[in-house]
């Protein structure tokens, strides 16, 4: 009996000990298959959302992109309630009707690059500024004109230029619209998060046998700088793979590679400042500038609005800075005030 319980003993602990090794060759094994400077990013093709009556948050309408700095992006093909608004994306998750890959003979193409404020955050789609502009250009124009709306919120600038290089044929754009927001400089709003290769709270063998097969490599909150209440561009507080992605460096980064791309294929580049609030970082028109790129900025415009129509209202809500309506229409008139005189 005594051999048999020490025998039973040596067996289980050799179990142990194998699993135990098993569970640290399967970390290992996922380990080296995702990069630790996050080169790979795993797709995740979630199902279209069709729910138009349901209010959603922002992370149940992303998914991973297959572009490593890109990171994120809406859902294709989706219809829901955001914001409480009504969002539909087109087959590249755009918030925009589908266009077509080539466009229109004799058409102009205007690729918009933003965030939240392009993307139209609170506001139904025909109010986005962009929408707005498209639909007056072909309403006293015999030219007809495609105004693609590619904002998604949390995007930050770097993020944007690799929407425009991964997504079009650039030979078929016309015009770049670049809305530049205050939080360009910072961490969008999620990050890839890497495994926890030495947290005990999960197994990697039934991860790689089971259900969450190829899901080790998820979305996660970005870092928050708390004292300034926004995300990270600090870049010693902030994953060394996007630390070439924020702060004004990264900015000018992105910038540089847009002005490399327009020298490629030959497109106008409009970079616009909207906001009436923040006081813009002087680096913003200086790199325009440096790039030979147009600049337009709208806070002495609207100023000037307020003082012959004092009722305006900007913002959403008291705390929500995103352009109301109002708002929307007001960035539309000075956009297109200054396509028809420039452009």
């Amino acid at each position: 009996m005594r051999e048999f319980i020490f025998k039973l003993i040596g067996i289980t602990i050799g179990t142990l000990i194998g699993l135990i090794l098993a569970e640290a060759a399967f970390r290992f094994y996922h380990y080296r298959s995702s990069p630790s400077d996050l080169s790979v990013l795993e797709v995740e093709n979630r199902v279209p959302i069709q729910q138009p009556e349901n209010e959603l948050k922002l992370g149940q309408i992303i998914q991973f992109s297959a572009h490593p700095r890109i990171i994120y992006e809406l859902i294709p093909a989706s219809c829901y309630r955001f914001q409480g608004a009504t969002v539909q994306t087109n087959s590249q998750g755009f918030r925009d009707k589908e266009y077509p890959r080539q466009k229109t003979k004799g058409s102009k193409r205007i690729i918009g690059l933003g965030d939240s404020v392009l993307f139209g955050w609170g506001v139904e789609e025909s109010d986005c500024y962009l929408a707005q502009v498209e639909t007056r250009l072909n309403q006293q124009d015999s030219i007809k004109y495609e105004c693609i709306n590619t904002g998604v919120p949390g995007y930050n600038t770097s993020m944007e230029i690799a929407v425009l290089e991964e997504r079009f044929d650039l030979s078929e754009v016309d015009l770049v619209l670049l809305n530049f927001v205050g939080n360009d400089f910072d961490l969008p709003d999620f990050i890839r998060k890497q495994p926890a290769y030495f947290g005990i709270k999960k197994s990697f063998i039934l991860q790689h046998f089971g259900d969450d097969k190829g899901k080790d490599a998820r979305l996660g909150d970005a870092p928050f700088d708390k004292e300034n209440w926004r995300f990270q561009r600090n870049p010693e507080e902030i994953p060394e793979a996007y630390r070439d992605m924020v702060g004004e460096a990264g900015f000018q980064k992105a910038l540089q590679r847009l002005a490399a791309l327009q020298q490629q294929y030959g497109f106008q580049v409009l970079v616009l400042s909207h906001s009436p609030f923040i006081e813009l970082p002087p680096i913003v028109p200086q790199v325009c500038a440096s790039l030979n790129f147009d600049f337009l900025n709208l806070k002495k415009a609207w100023q000037k609005h307020l003082e012959e129509y004092p009722n305006t209202i900007w913002k959403l809500s008291e705390n929500d800075w995103h352009p109301s309506v109002e708002g929307h229409r007001f960035i539309a008139n000075r956009l297109l005030l200054e396509l028809t005189m420039e452009h």
